[in-house]
């Protein structure tokens, strides 16, 4: 059979994997191979696992499809794998097949045809002479397989937005992640439970979620997010392979900013992504003024970001004049990690908390001077510069004139 040595490895690789994903302890997996009639090679890949139903066979080797049951969906799905192993073997001009019984096991049938009558000429290579003799598969070695470890990453680059994306599927995540290139930082979470810690550590400025998970679904997930302080600005989209109207009511009702049906476009998603970032860069400039929180009723704050921004007042008002206010002291009068905080504040505020806290002080020194409260300097030290000359700077910076014109 002529075949490409590299799709080949792919393609049982992922139809061993799916086998032992899916096959538990005792289970047995077996690989046979068999010539058919001189004119075509057959493998057959066997478990004995959980097995797939009659009606989700017809699907198992679409694209973005997963199986949906709650005891399968405890396993990574297939999605990708499988479609990606047929679109292989159809390169080969083979053909792949699927017989199952749940509870009984699986088995998927790869027909290939012998000799090279069905390939072009310019699709066969002739193989390099490597000068290694072949290896021999010794009985006793055995491979031992080591599971993905989740990390959180410390720092970003400031100049990406941070996206996490929670989905149980490794060859979507990987699709996704592709998609989206090199102009995001990405985060990866394999079910709900994880995504969410996740977003508790990193605040991400976005979240791509499935809603099919095991542990925690997508739709409790977006739950959590938007009713954590930590975490209730990061927009959400969610991804499922239903269409049903139900399903997506069920996941914008839970406070889900988007949602995309699969198999989607990476543009569309792209799209997408860059409506709601701008959104909430729009959030940002409403925030970033600073002046917003002094001419609001505090009592009617509704949504858990505008809590957090008029706690973030109160503890900066209630510092004003300590020129040695930490950014240490300031994490911790707001309850959150260093990280926390600032990534939180600058989502909402497109300012570091050292920024914002300058601001504050700005914005609250230029009411000063309009109700002449006091001269420049004594301004300057009541909301916490030590210098008026480095005051005087920093609000020219900050508003395009100095305050001696403001009075004036």
């Amino acid at each position: 059979a002529f075949y490409n040595k590299e799709m080949m490895i792919k393609v049982m690789t992922n139809l061993l994997s799916n086998a032992f994903k899916f096959t538990g302890e005792g289970g047995q997996i077996t690989v046979f191979i068999d010539v058919i009639e001189d004119n075509s090679v057959e493998i057959k890949v066997k478990d004995t696992g959980i097995g797939i139903s009659e009606e989700e066979l017809p699907k198992l080797f679409d694209r973005f499809y997963q199986v949906d049951s709650s005891q399968t969906r405890e396993y990574e799905g297939t999605a990708l794998g499988l479609a990606l192993t047929k679109e292989l073997i159809e390169l080969h001009r083979g053909k792949i097949k699927a017989n199952s019984i749940p509870g009984k096991g699986s088995e998927f049938i790869i027909e290939l045809p012998l000799g090279r009558n069905h390939l072009k000429d310019e699709e066969v290579v002739e193989p390099e002479e490597s000068g290694e003799p072949e290896k021999e598969i010794d009985n006793g070695e055995y491979v031992s397989f080591e599971m993905e470890k989740t990390v959180v990453k410390e720092s970003f680059d400031e100049e990406k937005n941070v996206i996490l994306i929670v989905e149980d599927n490794r060859e979507v995540r990987g699709f996704i992640r592709d998609s989206l290139g090199d102009d995001f930082e990405i985060q990866e979470a394999s079910n709900g439970e994880e995504g969410f810690l996740m977003a508790e550590k990193c605040i991400p400025d976005l979240i791509i979620s499935d809603i099919m998970m095991p542990k925690m679904d997508g739709n409790e997930l977006t739950k959590k997010i938007k009713n954590d302080e930590k975490t209730s600005h990061i927009p959400v989209i969610l991804l499922t392979a239903k269409s049903e109207q139900e399903s997506k009511l069920e996941g914008l009702q839970t406070g889900a900013d988007d949602y995309l049906i699969k198999p989607f476009d990476s543009k569309e998603l792209r799209i997408r992504i860059k409506n709601l970032i701008d959104i909430r860069r729009n959030l940002q400039e409403k925030y970033s003024k600073g002046e917003y929180i002094w001419k609001q009723d505090k009592e009617k704050l509704s949504s858990l970001d505008e809590q957090f921004m008029s706690k973030v007042m109160e503890v900066i008002e209630s510092h004003l004049s300590e020129e040695d206010f930490s950014i240490e002291n300031f994490d911790k009068e707001m309850g959150m990690g260093r990280m926390q905080n600032y990534r939180k504040l600058k989502a909402l505020t497109g300012c570091s908390p050292s920024r914002y806290i300058r601001r504050v002080r700005l914005i609250k020194a230029r009411e000063m001077i309009k109700e002449k409260q006091g001269n420049v300097s004594e301004i300057a030290y009541s909301v916490g510069f030590s210098s008026p000359a480095y005051f005087t700077r920093c609000f020219k910076e900050e508003f395009g004139y100095s305050p001696s014109e403001l009075k004036n």
